[in-house]
């Protein structure tokens, strides 16, 4: 399995040859053991600077190391009539390492580190397809003064939320290489930019495919056309009495957790239940927000309010209003608008998997091109875990040596004592990798998720070991 992670990297350019046989060597090491120091991974004083080296060099980008990764990503998006790309930030803390070269301040100049903002593909279904694009912020000492300077004086090239915006640029330029597939971005409240309507209106002037997008809306925006007791109609109350479309019910699990209020993160609670919300649906074209240095244009799109009826007594209603692209006329329409937007769940647990599942904040390296060097090589290995999670889940009765070597599940069928002869089907194997893992498997505990697999397999990597050393292979 390890070698198939280290295939997303052939043909990285890395500006000489030995480079790209080190880069296999130091992928295949890292994939075996995600959670294990890369000192541990490597084996050896020797293998240990060699990755070092690599990792240091200045010819090695996590742009170079992801490209060969991208082309595969596309070629897997053509085989899918609809792509969801999710995007989102999360922020890598390296405080504890003072002399960490090539870090910025956080929230705070005491914190260090870096953010990561990634685009993360999911077929419709939610099978993990792999990374589009991860971009790297680090801020220096001066940048974050001048975040001190109110928000709307500053140009929206120097704003940090421009990431939003370029990241549905990059999810256009994936739509325009697979014309056949329909690829949708999602992103979540922060993403709530005036420019990234704007962007895609501009994407509309050629007659080449736009990438669509769903927006959890975050601002309340005055509404072009619509008015109120004598001022603008706002976006949230003209919705809420917007006429009903449909109807929704799904089961929620008991969640407690944390949400954002005014820039605080604050405790949340929900019980677990049978939630029913009610759909409304209106285009509108919200009023173009002032900026400094150029007039926004007018952009029209639809509006899609899922309202929860009769929450239980005590807790908030489960609310999504969703700003998209997509047309929503019908109430199937706006159903699957509400379905493609929790796709967005995946770039969450993709990013769990990285920080937990690969450790990537307990690195010991000197410096940040290191470190974010390795991170774009944890980042592929933990969309490979990700994707055999749910690859089980999608091709249930493929044998699985298509994605197993034979010593790691010979290995693990022995360990278990597993009582049928023959090669286990993939979802019976992801089943035996998850109780290795910590899944119980219980009457109603579902298909067993990331973390069991990720602790399944560095379990199955040491039988493997052990099964090779016996048979002499």
């Amino acid at each position: 399995m390890a070698d198939e992670i280290a295939d997303e990297f052939t043909h990285a350019e890395l500006g000489d040859r030995r480079r790209s046989q080190r880069l296999r060597k130091v992928v295949t090491a890292m994939a075996k053991i995600p959670a294990a120091s890369l000192a541990a991974a490597s084996g050896g004083w020797a293998e240990v600077q060699a990755t070092y080296r690599l990792l240091n060099c200045q010819d090695v980008t996590h742009e170079a190391l992801l490209a060969p990764h991208q082309q595969a990503v596309a070629e897997r998006c053509r085989a899918h009539a609809c792509v969801v790309v999710a995007q989102d930030t999360t922020e890598f803390d390296f405080s504890h390492m003072r002399e960490l070269e090539g870090v910025g301040p956080l929230n705070d100049e005491d914190r260090k580190g870096f953010f990561m903002h990634s685009l993360h593909a999911v077929s419709e279904l939610g099978l993990p397809l792999g990374i589009v694009n991860m971009a790297i912020t680090v801020r220096d000492v001066a940048t974050f003064s001048r975040r001190k300077i109110p928000h709307k004086q500053r140009a929206s090239g120097d704003k940090e939320s421009r990431r939003w915006v370029e990241g549905y640029l990059r999810t256009l330029e994936l739509a325009r290489s697979v014309p056949d597939c329909q690829v949708i971005s999602v992103s979540d409240r922060e993403g709530d930019i005036y420019e990234a309507f704007e962007a895609w209106h501009q994407a509309e002037d050629t007659d080449k495919p736009r990438a669509e997008w769903i927006i959890r809306a975050n601002q309340d925006r005055a509404l072009i056309g619509l008015v109120e007791d004598g001022d603008p109609a706002k976006l949230f109350a003209t919705l809420a009495a917007a006429p009903l479309l449909g109807e929704a019910s799904f089961e929620m699990k008991a969640k407690a957790g944390l949400k954002k209020v005014k820039g605080n993160r604050v405790p949340c609670q929900r019980s677990a239940r049978m939630v029913h919300q009610e759909i409304r649906a209106l285009k509108i074209t919200p009023r173009p927000p002032y900026r400094k240095g150029g007039k926004l244009p007018e952009v029209s799109f639809w509006a899609v309010l899922a309202q929860e009826v009769a929450p239980p007594e005590g807790e908030e209603p489960v609310c999504w209003l969703l700003l998209t692209s997509l047309e929503a006329t019908t109430s199937e329409q706006a159903l699957r608008i509400l379905n493609l937007y929790q796709r967005r769940w995946a770039i969450e647990v993709f990013h769990r998997v990285i920080k937990t599942g690969c450790r990537v904040e307990s690195i010991q390296l000197k410096t940040g091109q290191a470190l974010i060097n390795a991170l774009a090589i944890y980042a592929v290995i933990a969309w490979r875990i990700l994707y055999l999670t749910h690859l089980g889940r999608h091709c249930p009765d493929l044998p699985c040596g298509c994605v197993f070597e034979e010593g790691e599940w010979k290995a693990a069928c022995a360990v278990i004592k597993r009582k049928e002869a023959g090669e286990p089907t993939l979802s019976e194997f992801i089943g035996i990798v998850g109780k290795l893992g910590g899944h119980l498997g219980r009457k109603g505990d579902g298909p067993p998720g990331p973390q069991a697999i990720w602790q399944g397999l560095a379990r199955i990597r040491n039988f493997a070991c052990a099964w090779h050393a016996l048979h002499g292979d």
